[in-house]
């Protein structure tokens, strides 16, 4: 029996300062091969100027992050299931219609559907973001055993719950600024009460997002303050950058060579890949150790 339709789900989007790639995710989502689901996109900031989208409802809010946002669009649509997607996060065809059967297969108000996210094609042979990807710095897709993806990948960038389940168990909390650790603490709470993060490869969407080197100190200076936050609201949880970062700078200096030869080496290699990875990701965690560390002592010494 169907328990969902497309006209129960609402996809919502924040955005800020990303029209072009957002006009190619707006486009996606009106070619997919289901119709009549609502679109709510959430402009962070009264400082923009959002494009014209006929396709979808436009909210503009004065700036405060992006959880934010996406508690203002939940709020703004009336489905009983939220899709949350990222401004930058190219959904194939079929995305909605995977997430709806994932749904109708288990209707069960705690049960969610995570979706698969892989670089876009105009991108993905980047050396940082392919770190990114076999690290599992950003997204870890590669790790998940089953089909259960685990709270800790409630990637808010394409994922799926029940609206009254995600309202009752306190939304995004937005005391996190940044698009980081929002939706860990969120996947946290959610998995308190009981949540089955179910993992759909086929619902696939790109992501169309550059980081050179200035770009990915910043993200990790973001990524310290949500895990300074994180620990203040959860004093069991065990920050993971910081201990690998901490970790990498007290090693010698890595060569830059490692990062540029490791993706050229097969997974295959064993023991070789193995090595290379390992020197990459203190490569990384060296260069990104200044901004990160110096967040993590603004956070520490305003009580974050």
């Amino acid at each position: 029996m169907v328990e969902f339709v497309p006209e129960d789900l609402a996809v919502v989007i924040p955005t800020r300062d990303r029209w072009k790639i957002l006009r190619w995710t707006l486009d996606a989502l009106a070619a997919q091969t289901v119709s009549g689901f609502a679109v709510v996109v959430v402009v962070d900031g009264t400082d923009q100027t959002p494009i014209e989208a006929r396709q979808a409802r436009l909210i503009v809010k004065e700036h405060a992050g992006p959880a934010a946002a996406r508690n203002v669009g939940v709020h703004e649509s009336d489905g009983r299931l939220v899709l949350f997607l990222g401004d930058d996060t190219i959904p194939q065809r079929d995305l909605v219609e995977r997430h709806l059967d994932r749904h109708n297969a288990a209707p069960d108000q705690h049960v969610a559907v995570l979706g698969r996210i892989t670089w876009h094609p105009e991108v993905s042979r980047d050396r940082v973001l392919s770190w990114l990807e076999w690290s599992g710095t950003q997204f870890d897709y590669d790790r998940i055993d089953g089909g259960e993806a685990g709270w800790g990948r409630f990637y808010s960038s394409n994922v799926s719950v029940k609206r009254d389940f995600f309202l009752d168990a306190g939304a995004f909390d937005e005391d996190f600024p940044n698009a980081a650790y929002e939706d860990l603490d969120c996947g946290w709470r959610l998995n308190q009460r009981g949540m089955q993060l179910l993992y759909e490869p086929r619902a696939l969407a790109l992501h169309h997002h550059l980081y050179d080197m200035d770009a990915l100190g910043r993200r990790f200076a973001a990524v310290a303050l949500g895990e300074r936050i994180m620990i203040k609201k959860h004093p069991d949880f065990v920050p993971y950058f910081h201990d690998r970062v901490r970790t990498a700078i007290h090693r010698p200096r890595v060569s830059r060579v490692w990062p540029q030869i490791v993706d050229r080496i097969p997974r295959t290699a064993g023991p070789l890949r193995r090595l290379a990875e390992r020197r990459a990701n203190d490569w990384y965690y060296q260069q990104v150790a200044g901004p990160f560390l110096a967040a993590w002592e603004r956070a520490d010494a305003r009580g974050s």
